[in-house]
C-alpha cells in the first residue's frame, strides 16, 4: 500500500493554491501559456492521487472478506479466484509504485 498521502496532498495542494494565486496577478497574461499547462496538469494529479486512495480503500475492504475468510472461499469459488488475480495485479503494480 502507498502510504504518505497526506504530504503528498500538502505539496500538490500548495502548488495548486501558488498558480491560484498567480492568476490573481495582473502580469498573469505575460505568463499564462506556461501556467495552464501546469494547472491541468496539478488538476489531473490531485484527481488522480484521490481515485488511487478509493481504489486502495476499496482493495483493503475486498481484501478482508475474500482472504480473511475459509467460508468465502469454500460459498464464492468463482468470485474467489477473480479476486485472487486481481489481487496478484493490484499488488504487482503497487510494487512497481513504490
Amino acid at each position: 500500500m502507498i502510504r504518505g498521502w497526506d504530504e503528498l496532498f500538502t505539496q500538490i495542494d500548495e502548488h495548486i493554491n501558488n498558480i491560484a494565486s498567480m492568476k490573481m496577478s495582473p502580469y498573469y497574461k505575460v505568463f499564462e501559456e506556461e501556467i495552464v499547462p501546469w494547472d491541468d496538469k496539478l488538476q489531473k494529479i490531485r484527481i488522480i492521487f484521490d481515485n488511487w486512495i478509493d481504489v486502495q480503500r476499496r482493495y483493503v475492504y475486498l481484501e478482508g472478506i475474500f482472504f480473511g475468510s475459509a467460508d468465502i472461499k469454500s460459498m464464492l469459488t468463482t468470485e474467489y479466484n477473480k479476486f485472487r488475480g486481481i489481487d496478484n495485479e493490484f499488488t504487482s503494480l503497487m510494487k512497481k509504485v513504490a
